[in-house]
Parts: structure tokens; sequence; C-alpha cells
């Protein structure tokens, strides 16, 4: 890893973490992202360039998100604003929308107002490995969930 690509991971791998920190609703949730962020940095401490390239572009977009959905949901629950799709969704078809959204709703009944994540759009298809990686972080998520986050 060359002294660039070492400056921009720390750099970013810091801000996610301020941003879980200042936006994740929950301690559980904190800590679970805090985990998995820092088990993905040291997995691909190695990576090559190009494998690197993707990684900081997926990650940086992943940060964007946490931190327009925290000033999203903070200036929902300030009275600010009403509650408008993810701009990502604004994209999809209506149908989708209307959907996604009714999901949304759903969450936020069961468990309060703050939510985090979208939901994945039916043509996406994932690898054998990312559907392990789900699977992994779904069991990690319920492990936390049921320890009271």
């Amino acid at each position: 890893m060359t002294g660039q690509t070492r400056t921009r991971a720390l750099s970013l791998y810091k801000s996610i973490l301020r941003a879980h920190d200042r936006y994740l609703p929950s301690q559980s949730m904190r800590q679970l992202g805090d985990a998995y962020v820092k088990s993905e940095f040291r997995l691909h401490k190695n990576a090559k360039p190009e494998q690197a390239s993707m990684f900081f572009v997926e990650w940086e977009k992943y940060l964007e998100h946490i931190e327009r959905t925290g000033r999203e949901n903070s200036s929902i629950n300030v009275g600010l604003v009403d509650h408008q799709p993810h701009q990502q969704q604004q994209h999809a078809n209506q149908g989708q929308i209307a959907e996604q959204e009714h999901r949304q709703q759903r969450r936020r009944k069961a468990g309060g107002s703050l939510f985090f994540g979208r939901d994945v759009m039916n043509d996406v298809v994932f690898s054998k490995d990312q559907v392990g990686q789900l699977e992994k972080l779904r069991e990690e998520a319920a492990k936390a969930a049921g320890e009271g986050g």
C-alpha cells in the first residue's frame, strides 16, 4: 500500500467512524457498523490498486449515504422537513418507489423514526461471496438486536 493510499484509507476510515458516532441511532448499531468497517478495511489492507480503487468508491458511497440519511432523519425528527424518498429511489420506477416507501413506513412504525439503509431492487444479482457476507451481517445484526440494541 502506497503512502497516498494509506492516507486515503485512514481518512476514509476515520470519517466513517465519525459518521457512525454522529448518525447511527443506537450503541449496538454503532458497534456493529464499526466492527464491520474495521474488518473490511483490514481485509483490503493489501488490495491491488484496481481493487483498492473500487473499495474506496464503494465506502465513499456508504459514507455519503450515512451522512445524508442521518441529516434527513435529524431534519425529520425536529420537524424541519417531511419525509421524502432518497434520491436513488427517485430514479426508480413509481411502483418500486411506492413499495419501498411502504416498507420503510412499516419499519418506522415497528422501531421508531430513525432508520438506515435501503431496500435492494429486485433486479440486483449477488455473487455467492456477497450472499455469504450479507448472511453474516444479518446474523450479527440479529445478535445486536437481541442484546438490547
